[in-house]
């Protein structure tokens, strides 16, 4: 409230000068005039600006009123209508610096990072304190509240391999984190830098509610004018300038996009701009990648299968010992597979590494083959036992991988990428927000249609390069839809930037965040429709207000017209519905 301190004094000397006027204390028209006038200083100031540069706005139109009120001799009259515009010009300053504030609160939050800490550096974090850096956990176990960047209400356990984001709190257990990104290139010092710059950035939206502002100033004006030449009645022309109000959507509509984004931010989605916000609420289809999208981009094996009598635990053994050292994802499914069997991998002798075909390898003097079916096929080893095997793995939309000798096929392993738990919930919540779902993969047609059925989507699409996915987007849009497109990698960062509303996860490459207009800091797709839902009720808000201003002012300068409003009653009509239509656009800030 400092910096209002002066507004307060205005507003306080009006109030004395008021009530010393209605006591007739001094001549009856030096105190209310000059207290008009010189606690109404803003008010005519932006008045004149706005004829300086030639714009209409509400506080011209007041201080016509209130200087008509002078010359007409009514002077508590232009007295009253310069306190409640003061007042009501320092509630909405509150209203709107609230809502901004909530934004900026956010940046406090960041916690400052020793300057001699770099990527790769261990930190110590002790219970109660900030983590200082985004990382991983090396040694500890704890509970995390990291509702300030996923918006989770209950604290997360973590420990060794953990991922650890700055700005959350440790708050039991003690851990050891090496740094993998520090200060401004945290995912929270991202988030703080793209909360900055919304708040510079005019939605469309935004700007038709400037120009809206603007003609119903035209429209008071008109009015007045109107009720002068009809009436002759000075009271009711005064009362027709003073009624009708614009502040309920010049400064409401900022208020509602800045509330959205807020309440959007808590919800751990970050949302770049009022622009996306506004074609968020107007979209029809949603793309979604599969792989890191929908799945969680971590192979499972599901089945283990032998064709030639070999025990699956000796199989596992042999494929363990062929994967071992490999960073594939297939490889690392297997791997997995085998410690939860509690089987080590044995020592090989000999090692080939055949790009995208598989391995060879020997043990005791054995030589094996891993991979998929062509690398079997050049060897040509017959795969007759293992076709029926095959083709229902690829039916079901399984990755299978194979372990032979140099004569026959020994057995194989089917392996699948785990669907998000939340996908399904998700899917279902676009559609109630009437939504058409698509499901777009680079994968196999078949591996993307089981997990199209799954999940229920509307359409399941395969088989597509990154510059397929552009193509399918534009053919969209082309076709009149306002498509929302969901990834998570390189690859989709072209058809990210294509959508009217690309979305990232938030474990998404930074070529993937930077590219896309929302990211889900959390990873849960559950708060895409979440979004949504928050970016409809603020253009349900916004319209609101839009419809409620031209009512309110048009049914006021009617009254006025016919002679029922005095200017007193017309200002405080002013006020009232102004401050009505700004605190519609505030309680967007609270959860429904």
């Amino acid at each position: 409230m400092k910096h209002h301190l002066s507004d307060l004094i205005r507003i306080t000397a009006a109030v004395v000068a008021l009530a010393l006027s209605l006591w007739g204390v001094l001549p009856y028209m030096i105190i209310p005039v000059a207290a008009t006038l010189i606690c109404g200083y803003p008010m005519f100031k932006e008045a004149f600006d706005a004829i300086r540069k030639r714009h209409m706005t509400m506080e011209l139109s007041m201080s016509i009123a209130v200087l008509a009120t002078l010359i007409v001799k009514q002077y508590t009259t232009g007295l009253v209508i310069t306190l409640f515009v003061l007042a009501a010009e320092l509630l909405e300053h509150l209203i709107v610096e609230r809502g901004h504030d909530a934004l900026s609160s956010l940046a406090a939050l960041l916690p400052q990072t020793a300057k001699d800490v770099q990527p790769g550096d261990i930190v110590v974090v002790r219970p109660g304190a900030h983590i200082p850096v985004d990382g991983i956990v090396l040694k500890g176990t704890s509970f995390v509240n990291q509702a300030a960047i996923t918006g989770e209400s209950m604290p997360v356990e973590k420990g060794p391999n953990s991922e650890v984001l700055a700005g959350t709190i440790n708050q039991d257990g003690v851990l050891e984190v090496i740094a993998t990104s520090i200060g401004e290139d945290t995912i929270f010092g991202r988030i703080i830098g793209v909360m900055e710059s919304v708040q510079s950035n005019q939605s469309p939206i935004e700007k038709t509610a400037d120009k809206l502002a603007a003609k119903l100033v035209y429209f008071a004006l008109g009015g007045a004018l109107i009720t002068y030449i009809v009436t002759r009645d000075m009271n009711a022309t005064i009362s027709a300038l003073v009624v009708a109000g614009a502040c309920g959507v010049a400064a409401g509509t900022p208020l509602a996009i800045l509330a959205g984004i807020g309440r959007a931010a808590r919800e751990g989605v970050v949302i770049k701009g009022g622009v996306y916000l506004e074609q968020l609420a107007q979209a029809d289809t949603v793309l979604l990648d599969k792989t890191g999208t929908l799945t969680l981009n971590k192979a499972i094996v599901t089945d283990v299968s032998s064709f030639n009598g070999i025990d699956s635990r000796e199989l596992l053994q042999l494929l363990s010992t062929g994967e071992q050292h490999s960073d594939h994802p297939l490889a690392n499914a297997i791997m997995e597979a085998a410690r939860r069997e509690n089987i080590e991998p044995g020592v090989y002798e000999n090692y080939n590494y055949l790009p995208g075909k598989g391995l060879q390898f020997s043990q005791q003097k054995k030589d094996y083959m891993i991979g998929n079916t062509g690398l079997f096929a050049e060897n040509k080893i017959d795969l007759g036992t293992a076709e029926l095997w095959l083709e229902t793995a690829r039916q079901n939309g399984e990755t299978t991988v194979l372990i032979g000798s140099d004569q026959h096929v020994l057995g194989g392993v089917r392996i699948v990428d785990v669907i998000r738990t939340e996908a399904r919930e998700a899917i279902s919540d676009l559609h109630d927000h009437h939504l058409q779902t698509i499901l777009l993969s680079g994968d196999n047609t078949a591996s993307v249609n089981v997990i199209g059925r799954e999940l229920r989507v509307d359409e399941a699409v395969g088989n597509l390069l990154p510059t397929d996915k552009l193509t399918y987007i534009q053919k969209l849009k082309a076709a009149g839809k306002k498509v929302i497109m969901v990834g998570d990698g390189i690859n989709d960062a072209p058809a990210l930037m294509e959508a009217n509303v690309g979305i990232a996860m938030g474990t998404a490459s930074n070529i993937a965040f930077e590219s896309a207009n929302m990211v889900l800091t959390n990873n849960d797709l559950r708060k895409v429709g979440v979004a949504i839902g928050i970016a409809k009720r603020c253009m349900k808000v916004i319209q609101f207000n839009f419809r409620g201003t031209i009512i309110v002012d048009a049914i006021g300068i009617v009254l006025a017209f016919l002679g029922y409003l005095t200017p007193m009653t017309a200002a405080m009509i002013h006020v009232i519905s102004e401050l009505i239509f700004i605190l519609n656009s505030a309680r967007l800030f609270r959860k429904p």
